[in-house]
């Protein structure tokens, strides 16, 4: 009877400690959305769109590429990027599954910011939102396969959610003039 309840009591254990992986979804949409205003007091409109240039450029490989608009006189800087999708095969092996497509939009007034992450989605024939990879109900539903690309998504947005604050909170090092 012991190892009964031992073996039930890992049994419950072992399920819970791979945790379900999800993602934001806007309720009214229903599509994956990641936003954030955050504040920086003592800063302008004009030093948090150049911080926010800056990232940029350092953060992805093809800035250009990735910013469709940019306007400094409003304060929004628009852009579409993305990054791999890693499957695994039988053998646990990574393969290239795709590429997940996102928009990024920021806003910017004196003293904060605002990002907004949408349109997050597998690139596909159609359009496919990642909000799918969390509908349980799909016929087409892989769980393990999903779950992997969950946790991949969300380690890329805390990754760049993370860069971006440090980016954008702490102001830049002035180099001195050596000459």
């Amino acid at each position: 009877m012991k190892v009964f309840l031992v073996f039930l009591s890992l049994l419950s254990m072992s399920s819970f400690s791979k945790a379900q992986q999800m993602f934001p979804v806007d309720e009214e949409t229903k599509q994956a959305l990641v936003k954030e205003v955050l504040e920086v007091p003592g800063t302008t409109k004009t030093e948090l769109y150049d911080r926010a240039i800056a990232w940029i450029n350092k953060f992805y490989p093809n800035p250009t590429g990735v910013i469709q608009s940019k306007n400094a006189e409003t304060g929004e800087i628009i852009g579409k990027a993305q990054f791999k999708l890693l499957g695994k095969d039988k053998k646990g092996v990574e393969t290239y599954d795709g590429l997940v497509g996102y928009t990024i939009t920021f806003s910017f007034k004196d003293g904060k910011f605002k990002y907004e992450i949408s349109r997050i989605h597998w690139k596909q024939a159609s359009y496919f939102d990642i909000s799918k990879w969390m509908d349980k109900k799909d016929v087409d539903y892989n769980e393990v396969k999903y779950q992997y690309y969950l946790e991949q998504a969300n380690t890329y947005f805390n990754s760049l959610k993370t860069e971006l604050k440090k980016a954008l909170i702490t102001p830049p090092v002035k180099k001195k003039d050596d000459w």
